[in-house]
């Protein structure tokens, strides 16, 4: 029974000091889908049009080069006319993104589609802005997914909001929260890549939780048994 026990306890530890990765957008309220806020990611982000941001998450892992972003997580309230302090993550760095998306599809004058407010499971590390940098980092995106490259037209700067007045974002709650009021016209679209911290924590996931269940019942029901035993 008592080695039963040990190598049962040692599988609860290992179990239970399995990383859950941290790094998602969680939630979303606003102009968004209802229920969670969040979309599953679409086979093309440019043919995705809705009059609702469309957020979803992408990739997440470990950084095996540097990636240099428009904007890092600072808290404050921007514009596309901001002056960003642009952040590179270095090689190494645990990660995850979320597409955040504007696509409304409309001809003729611009079309205020209100605002989201995203909370993310992790600090906002930094932004993808520019039409340059979505570009570059399309990389990370969601396996599947198609994203629009570069510009298009001169209503369409692929999805930059670098340079408009009418485009703004404020990071908060100590970098987990993004809030985003963006606009779109003449079939334009304005997107943002937010890359957030995908530092591993001990939270013990499902499988855990059961093997730490066993655990307790065989526990218990071993000191049962001892209480049970008739005194020699």
């Amino acid at each position: 029974m008592r080695r039963i026990l040990v190598g049962l306890s040692a599988l609860g530890v290992l179990c239970f000091a399995t990383p859950a990765f941290a790094g998602f957008a969680i939630s979303a309220t606003g102009n968004v889908p209802g229920g969670t806020g969040l979309v599953s990611p679409p086979p093309d982000a440019f043919a995705d049009t809705n009059h609702t941001y469309q957020i979803w998450n992408e990739q997440q892992g470990t950084l095996a080069s540097s990636v240099t972003l428009t904007a890092d997580g600072t808290e404050g309230a921007f514009s596309g006319v901001s002056a960003f302090t642009p952040t590179t993550l270095g090689a190494g760095t645990a990660f995850g993104t979320t597409y955040v998306q504007l696509n409304p599809g409309l001809a003729g004058a611009v079309t205020n589609s209100g605002t989201a407010t995203i909370l993310f499971s992790s600090k906002i590390l930094g932004l993808a802005l520019s039409a340059s940098n979505l570009t570059s980092t399309n990389i990370f995106g969601a396996p599947g997914t198609t994203y629009p490259s570069g510009q298009g037209g001169p209503n369409n700067n692929g999805g930059s909001i670098v340079g408009k007045t009418n485009q703004f974002f404020t990071v908060s709650d100590g970098g987990l929260e993004l809030t985003v009021r963006l606009t779109g016209n003449n079939f334009g679209f304005k997107d943002i890549r937010v890359f957030t911290a995908g530092n591993a924590t001990s939270v013990p996931e499902p499988a855990s939780l059961i093997v730490w269940s066993v655990l307790g019942t065989v526990l218990s029901g071993g000191a049962w048994w001892r209480r049970q035993r008739p005194a020699v």
